[in-house]
């Protein structure tokens, strides 16, 4: 019997990762209003047309808002069906009860990170509901690289609503506010 042989028969315990506890919700799911999009996470609402990224700001990739955020989880904007999700793990697409389809993108230029600093709850197929948490995201690395950490919202299917209008476009708001509605 060999030395590798000898080894082979060494059951050495495995380390044991510690799984992160996914965070509460932020929403009860009897609290949301189909036609509500509610912000994400905790922080400043600012228009999409303030944000450095052209694609927002012009509004190529729909109406919304951005937040800057005050903590690391961000919840789900709507209750719906996670539609698309990206393998840097800073974007998901939610089609939304009412058929909006919710954009959700944590910070710009976030891809450069290749899903570094993030972790996701959720996958595509997945049901969500309102408030629910779908995401991690580590401000701390993204403030590291000079990434901005803004999280945007927002609604890519605008031409299918009569309107899709910010409930507010500035000041504090707390996960779970309505930040957008989508009517009609």
């Amino acid at each position: 019997m060999g030395l590798f042989d000898k080894l082979s028969r060494v059951r050495l315990p495995l380390p044991v990762a510690t799984p992160k506890r996914r965070p509460e919700p932020v929403l009860k799911g009897d609290e949301a209003d189909p036609r509500a999009i509610h912000a994400p996470v905790s922080g400043r609402v600012v228009p999409l047309r303030e944000v450095s990224d052209p694609a927002f700001s012009q509004g190529m990739l729909g109406c919304g808002v951005g937040v800057r955020p005050e903590g690391d989880v961000a919840f789900s904007p709507v209750s719906g069906t996670v539609v698309a999700d990206v393998k840097t793990k800073h974007a998901l697409l939610i089609k939304g009860e009412n058929g909006a389809e919710v954009l959700l993108h944590v910070g710009l230029d976030s891809v450069s990170l290749r899903g570094a600093g993030f972790d996701v709850y959720v996958r595509k197929g997945d049901h969500v509901r309102a408030g629910e948490p779908l995401m991690s995201f580590d401000r701390a690395l993204m403030a590291e690289r000079g990434l901005d950490d803004t999280v945007l919202l927002t609604v890519t299917n605008p031409e299918r609503f009569e309107r899709v209008e910010p409930v507010c476009e500035g000041g504090e708001v707390a996960a779970g506010t309505v930040v957008l509605r989508a009517e009609g």
